[in-house]
């Protein structure tokens, strides 16, 4: 299925139902720590998007950097953004948008919670704080949740501004599975229409290892041809209806940072539920805008969390291959460095992990035959 025409710019975002037609309510989380700005500008983009029943929710991460007070001062706005580019828009409704202050910063997915709760919508909506979301992503992110065996989406990320194979003097730049290098333009060079747009996520995967992945990293938009059924979400983008939410307990606060949306894809297929990509709900994305990837926290986090949720789900064979990688990696950087600091916590973490997994399969072994039990019993009369 192609998401692309002409050269290399995705079908713009439509509903995927009528718009006389109910979607799912939902809520919109944003996540802020210390870029306020960028927060904002992702709020924007889908406060114009938002329709009758519908809250955003901004939350601010303990940042102490005036974050706070500068997200309550755009709430109105934001309040007179409220559905201006939607079908179903209507005037703004009391508390339709609000700043929580979460008054640490207890990570990404302690961040989601405190915006969740006391949930009453029919959908929770994550957006990247550094991304923007394209004029439908609502509707076409949300309209496959009526589908009850659907229990969550992932949207059609793309990376921000357009990109150039990389030349053998070229510094840094994002490299794809394949080891194609490829260089952010310039905003004047992209104005004149050189590059390619690329592609950031259609979801997420999981390799042999125990790696969770963007689908087509760095594929070119024009050439995109994904299929909407796929492992996960991409926390960047993202729709998971309560129903499922609720069912798999929320998004784990345990990790701080990077893993968390493959731990919940991970519960959400263990739990029945399907996974669709979304392919007209499209956003931007300024990749590591939030975060530094080549950091020795990124490192030394992704590392562990990458161990942890292997441990916790993944196949025993894709945790045995996990296992050997990590010490593989760990022996060849001398036993230090980040990467090494983080192989070792998540082995100091394995026994934990095992623990909640053995726990959890007696849970869910539990309620199987309880469902077969009562399936009989309505048998018999």
């Amino acid at each position: 299925m192609s998401h692309a025409r002409g050269d290399e710019t995705p079908v713009k975002a439509a509903a995927c139902v009528p718009p006389a037609l109910a979607r799912p309510s939902a809520r919109v989380v944003l996540v802020n720590w210390k870029n306020a700005p960028l927060t904002l500008r992702a709020a924007r983009s889908v406060a114009v998007q938002l329709a009758p029943g519908d809250r955003l929710v901004l939350v601010d991460n303990g940042s102490a950097d005036g974050s706070l007070a500068a997200m309550r001062a755009e709430v109105p706005g934001l309040l007179a953004l409220v559905g201006t580019r939607s079908p179903r828009g209507g005037a703004a409704q009391h508390g339709q948008i609000e700043v929580v202050d979460a008054r640490e910063n207890g990570g990404f997915g302690a961040g989601v919670m405190a915006g969740a709760q006391a949930m009453t919508e029919d959908a929770l909506v994550l957006l990247n704080n550094d991304a923007t979301a394209r004029d439908g992503f609502l509707d076409a992110l949300l309209a496959p949740l009526c589908d009850p065996d659907v229990g969550a989406t992932t949207a059609l990320l793309l990376l921000a501004g357009r990109y150039r194979p990389a030349l053998a003097g070229d510094g840094e730049a994002l490299v794809g599975p394949g080891g194609q290098r490829w260089v952010r333009l310039s905003e004047a060079e992209a104005d004149t229409g050189e590059g390619i747009v690329l592609v950031n996520s259609t979801g997420n995967v999981v390799d042999a290892s125990g790696n969770g992945q963007d689908r087509d990293w760095l594929t070119p938009a024009s050439h995109l041809s994904a299929s909407p059924d796929v492992f996960g979400v991409c926390g960047g983008a993202c729709a998971i209806r309560r129903d499922a939410w609720e069912a798999v307990g929320g998004i784990r606060t345990d990790l701080f940072m990077y893993y968390e949306d493959t731990d919940l894809s991970y519960k959400l297929r263990e739990a029945g539920y399907r996974v669709r990509f979304a392919s007209r709900a499209i956003a931007d994305h300024e990749h590591a805008a939030s975060s530094d990837a080549h950091s020795p926290m990124f490192m030394r986090v992704n590392a562990r969390n990458r161990l942890i949720v292997a441990a916790e789900h993944a196949p025993w064979g894709v945790l045995a291959r996990a296992l050997v990688r990590s010490l593989g990696r760990a022996a060849s950087a001398g036993f230090s460095g980040p990467a090494a600091r983080g192989i070792a916590q998540g082995l100091a973490a394995l026994p934990g992990a095992l623990r909640r997994r053995s726990a959890a399969h007696a849970s869910c072994a539990s309620e199987n035959a309880h469902s077969s039990k009562a399936r009989r019993g309505r048998e018999r009369e």
